[in-house]
């Protein structure tokens, strides 16, 4: 079953819907506004993209960005965290040190504090593949973009 539907504009002021020799509508364009669910979804995906590319292009898989969801204490939300694998380990390297009583307390400032060389290479792999590869520096655009779009939508309410 096909269906045609048309408009017809009345030279009148009084307003008549009629059947007959109706004027096709020209065009009609839809500005419509993502919701940040939306936006933050097409985030998510993009820094997937990046991360996957990257992870498949650097030059140590020490290097490689790994994300993972957790539940913060004290709340019922998941969320996702995405840290390089050099501060995953360093991580756990501490803990273990701080639980066998060898090692002193510390925060993620002194994580990257201590990680401040491989953060460095981490920085260089990623301005070098941002050079060399238009796929990568096209996902950054996006993700820049979608962030834009974020911060307006957000603003905007």
């Amino acid at each position: 079953m096909t269906s045609i539907v048309s408009a017809q504009v009345s030279d009148s002021i009084d307003t008549k819907i009629t059947a007959s020799a109706p004027r096709p509508i020209e065009g009609i364009t839809v500005i419509g506004q993502q919701s940040l669910a939306n936006l933050r979804f097409r985030i998510s995906e993009i820094e997937t993209e990046i991360y996957n590319f990257f992870n498949s292009n650097n030059s140590s898989p020490r290097l490689d960005i790994i994300c993972t969801k957790r539940t913060p204490t004290g709340t019922h939300i998941l969320i996702r965290e995405c840290e390089p694998r050099f501060l995953k380990q360093l991580r756990v390297e501490k803990t273990r040190d701080l639980r066998m009583g060898i090692g002193a307390g510390y925060n993620k400032l002194d994580l990257v504090r201590w990680s401040a060389q491989d953060f460095e290479k981490l920085q260089n792999e990623m301005n070098e593949l941002m050079a060399s590869s238009n796929e990568f520096a096209r996902l950054l655009t996006a993700l820049s973009q979608l962030n834009e779009n974020y911060e307006a939508v957000s603003e905007a309410r």
